[in-house]
């Protein structure tokens, strides 16, 4: 998994490339959590993401949920048809902001 961050202000965009799953979403969580607090909109891009398991919608959502609980938000962009498929399956198309 590479994570790649980029901080501008009150937003960050981090590109996630590989697979997110049991073994790399504690790494990624904890990459997510621990951005500067002044970090109100974070954009995750997800063109390079080629799955995610269930750890990995578990982390999603417990980073989407630390945003939202500091009035932020959270975007998920570019996410691959498999990705979006699991997304929509699970009911998390329904939560997420997907763009």
């Amino acid at each position: 998994m590479e994570i790649k961050k980029i901080i501008n202000g009150n937003k960050a965009t981090v590109r996630l490339e590989g697979r997110i799953d049991a073994k790399t979403s504690p790494e990624i969580e904890e990459e997510l959590l621990k951005l500067p607090d002044e970090v109100k909109a974070l954009d995750l891009d997800f063109h390079d993401v080629a799955y995610i398991s269930s750890a990995g919608l578990r982390m999603v959502i417990k980073v989407q949920t630390h945003y939202e609980q500091k009035n932020g938000s959270v975007r998920i962009l570019g996410p691959i048809d498999e990705i979006l498929e699991i997304f929509e399956i699970t009911g998390l198309s329904e939560f997420l902001n997907i763009g």
